[in-house]
């Protein structure tokens, strides 16, 4: 991967104010689950994720810029954010005067958030397991009736108590963690969720 970082310094944190503010004058009030809480979890898991998989500071920033932008684009629609996130990275790192292979390196995070996730190098897989970090949770329920609520404010999508439980147990056991280091810690947490749902039923 060949990416120019002189200059680099405070991107990350010029990137994580710009979010912040975007989402904090833009977001539409009824985003229970695809807020600042998911977008902060998220920069953390990658984090996270990123330190495991040994990552460079050249691809920790990428990869860090992506998770603070990745749903950035919710600000304007809900159906197709991924695009309007990744016009969105774009216009502020050029504005950062950013090399061209970061922003599409960036931008490339990004997209391969989009269901069904289909990520293509190791950047793209530690995102996509950082955006599905919290089906690793113990507070897994309240980010999934948070996901629950939104649904039905921006679909009109509803579901009875057995339906909801059903349909994420479906869920959870058909998602793959992509990263070794989600395949071998995130998915037994995983795990204990979907045990617990089952219990429930």
């Amino acid at each position: 991967m060949k990416v120019n970082i002189m200059g680099l310094g405070g991107r990350v944190e010029r990137s994580e104010d710009y979010v912040k503010k975007l989402l904090k004058e833009r977001l539409p009030d009824d985003m229970f689950f695809h807020n600042i809480k998911h977008t902060e979890l998220v920069v953390k898991a990658v984090r996270e994720i990123g330190l495991a998989c040994n990552l460079n500071k050249t691809e920790s920033e990428i990869v860090i810029v992506a998770g603070w932008f990745h749903d950035s684009g919710y600000c304007y629609t809900y159906e197709g954010h991924e695009e309007k996130s990744k016009a969105i990275a774009t216009a502020f790192l050029k504005q950062l005067n950013a090399d061209e292979d970061f922003i599409l390196h960036v931008t490339s995070c990004i997209g391969a958030t989009q269901m069904p996730q289909k990520p293509n190098d190791l950047l793209q897989q530690i995102i996509c397991d950082a955006d599905m970090f919290h089906l690793s949770l113990d507070q897994y329920v309240s980010y999934a009736e948070n996901l629950r609520k939104e649904w039905h404010a921006k679909t009109g999508r509803s579901y009875s108590e057995r339906e909801w439980i059903l349909s994420n147990v479906t869920m959870l056991k058909k998602h793959r963690y992509f990263t070794h280091y989600g395949q071998n810690v995130l998915q037994k947490n995983k795990q204990k969720n979907i045990d617990r749902m089952l219990t429930s039923l």
